[in-house]
């Protein structure tokens, strides 16, 4: 029985194809191939610095009666207008960690089987089994709660409307002009103060109350004296805000970034808004420490990353906040990008150990025999 040709050329095509995929696997495997092949596709992490920072509001509301404090108490220098102060309390660093976009990597032939990945694609360890932690958002917000809202006076006068008679015997209501109601505040303050100095004092000379009605009685009286005085000298509240901001260095120290901005008028504010002093940060890299790493991570091995598995040598490096000449705070911390990446040895990748790397800096954290 006689083949056709176009038979006979059909089966010479398929045995060509199954030799080629053949050869391709076995220089795959040999790492001869150059080109794409399968693989999982990891980062290794770089560390970014978070602060925190607590601060603290004061709203001042003038009083409705401040023009008359010199004239009816004696009180100078009373404030005649609104008034915001920040200050800020507290400062707190923490680093975090985020794929390197310039250290993305393809595991390949046995060791991409093995690989344990964060949710965000980090590197986390090799034939083993492990409990990732998932990541925490971290919001900022510089819509401040109560930015608007400011404290309140309530009318104190006693009678707020009084009816003087006329030659005719008649009454009519006629409402108190506001020097008025700040004379009749004026005197109830001085009432109030005989009345607590005359309780203090016994000055009637009659028995007095129990010790806990006494202690009532006289913060009762104050109180109303202080909400009397309010009136004039006015009052003020305090609220605490907290704000966070990150950073990501590059591979190289930095000096002078400009982190937020702060005004003693507006809080807490983004680098972008000028109406605020600059808040800088220094990240200062430890060249000593990347130096010797660069010297030692060198492999004499030619099949030294074949795997296309690499981990990281973080550097080390000092941290400073400052606020012009003031520094607001400082550390040391490990920063994974300051150090130097190194292919895992190809030894270790048999099946036969299991890795564990720290997420945060991409540093080993155990290598152990299964």
């Amino acid at each position: 029985m006689k083949l056709s040709i176009l038979t006979l050329m059909l089966m010479l095509f398929a045995v060509s194809i199954v030799s080629a995929q053949k050869e391709d696997k076995k220089k795959a495997a040999s790492g001869a191939i150059t080109g794409p092949v399968e693989g999982v596709v990891y980062s290794l992490p770089e560390t970014g610095i978070r602060v925190h920072v607590k601060a603290t509001r004061e709203r001042f509301v003038h009083g409705p009666f401040s023009q008359y404090a010199q004239k009816m108490l004696g009180i100078d220098n009373v404030p005649q207008a609104d008034a915001d102060r920040w200050n800020m309390d507290e400062m707190q660093l923490e680093v975090f960690s985020e794929p390197d976009p310039d250290q993305v990597h393809k595991a390949l032939g046995k060791a991409a089987q093995m690989v344990s990945l964060t949710e965000s694609g980090i590197l986390a360890g090799i034939n083993t089994d492990m409990n990732i932690d998932k990541s925490i958002l971290q919001t900022s917000s510089f819509l401040l709660k109560n930015l608007d809202q400011q404290s309140k006076f309530t009318d104190l006068s006693i009678w707020s409307y009084y009816s003087p008679a006329d030659s005719t015997k008649k009454f009519k209501m006629v409402s108190k002009n506001q020097e008025q109601k700040a004379a009749e505040a004026a005197e109830t303050i001085f009432n109030l103060r005989n009345s607590r100095f005359a309780l203090l004092t016994n000055a009637d000379d009659e028995p007095l109350p129990d010790g806990k009605s006494f202690e009532i009685m006289t913060e009762e009286l104050g109180r109303m004296e202080d909400n009397y005085l309010a009136l004039f000298i006015g009052k003020s509240d305090k609220q605490s805000y907290e704000f966070s901001f990150d950073f990501v260095p590059g591979q190289k120290s930095v000096k002078g970034e400009v982190f937020f901005r702060f005004s003693e008028d507006r809080g807490v504010l983004p680098k972008t808004d000028l109406s605020g002093r600059p808040i800088v940060i220094d990240v200062v890299k430890s060249e000593g420490l990347s130096t010797k790493q660069g010297a030692l991570s060198a492999s004499d091995n030619p099949f030294a990353g074949k795997s296309g598995l690499y981990y990281r040598m973080p550097g080390m490096a000092e941290i400073r906040i400052m606020d012009g000449s003031n520094q607001l705070a400082t550390s040391r911390t490990a920063i994974a990008q300051f150090g130097t990446t190194a292919p895992i040895p190809e030894d270790i990748l048999d099946g036969n150990f299991k890795l564990e790397f720290f997420p945060n800096t991409g540093a080993v954290k155990s290598i152990t025999e299964k």
